[in-house]
């Protein structure tokens, strides 16, 4: 995967889009659900995702509230400050519904994570916009909050990092999960960096 660097965020949606279509544990169809994400120099990471999903299941309204029983979408980051990376190194997660609300956290297994302070889900400034025929969500991953838990990064042009974008309801009625990066286990779970797709910061 490649991530381009942008001046701003107004440049986001001019990026090469990833798609979120690699279907998991028996689900058969998804709403197509789409993504950009972008690099500033300096700043930090921009993503964007979108889900063409009419009236999308919405209950939960606060921070860290367990989203990903709505209709979510989420995305996992691991970043590494020192060459060796292995599947036991601190990853993030932010999972976030069509209320805006997100559920951030980071940690090097699926327990035991730390959440991030109001300051810092601040900072992500995560924003849902609903219209007729898709939802969307939008945040801001800055360097500082990333070198606040893997110390100093030097994020430029030939940089690597891993990750994987899904989209989830554990709700019952419209249970389904997808991924961008296939997850080759018959366990259902995002927590498995071993499967992030490994992306390149790149100028184009």
């Amino acid at each position: 995967m490649k991530v381009q660097v942008i001046a701003s965020v107004d440049e986001l949606e001019k990026v090469t889009p990833f798609k979120v279509d690699c279907l998991l544990w028996g689900t058969r169809k998804i709403p197509e659900t789409y993504g950009y994400l972008g690099f500033v120099m300096g700043d930090g990471f921009y993503l964007k995702m979108v889900c063409e999903e009419k009236d999308p299941l919405r209950t939960y309204a606060n921070n860290q509230d367990p989203v990903y029983r709505d209709s979510a979408m989420e995305a996992f980051f691991m970043f590494e400050p020192e060459k060796g990376r292995d599947v036991h190194s601190t990853y993030l997660n932010f999972e976030a519904n069509a209320n805006g609300a997100l559920l951030a956290a980071y940690g090097k297994g699926r327990i035991y994570r730390s959440y991030f302070t109001s300051e810092e889900m601040e900072l992500f400034g995560c924003k849902a916009v609903v219209e007729k025929e898709k939802w969307s969500i939008s945040l801001r991953i800055p360097i500082m909050v990333l070198e606040k838990i893997y110390g100093p990064l030097e994020l430029k042009e030939g940089s690597s990092f891993t990750c994987n974008f899904y989209k989830i309801s554990e709700t019952q009625e419209i249970e389904h999960y997808a991924s961008y990066s296939p997850i080759k286990s018959d366990i259902p779970s995002f927590h498995m960096p071993e499967y992030f797709e490994t992306a390149t910061i790149v100028i184009e």
